[in-house]
């Protein structure tokens, strides 16, 4: 994450990093899960489209609570020290 926040500070101003941050954030996480669910689907050789529902579930909990919790957690922890 720390990377990514260097990242995001290069290309926005401070009063709009956090919510990018946050944003982009949320987005790669969500997009890994999906494609790390996709790439099991087919290594094993279970049809995506009996499976697609329980990816997104899943791509979309982990966005929400790795990416949005998480990098809210990482920010708060930047601001503190």
């Amino acid at each position: 994450m720390r990377t990514l926040w260097e990242i995001v500070n290069k290309h926005f101003d401070s009063e709009s990093a956090a919510a990018a941050f946050l944003t982009i954030n949320i987005i790669c996480w969500t997009a890994g899960t999906l494609a790390a669910g996709l790439l099991f689907c087919l290594i094993t050789g279970t049809p995506a489209a009996l499976c697609i529902t329980k990816l997104m579930c899943a791509a979309i909990y982990a966005g929400i609570i790795v990416g949005l919790f998480g990098g809210i957690l990482f920010l708060y922890r930047r601001r503190t020290q």
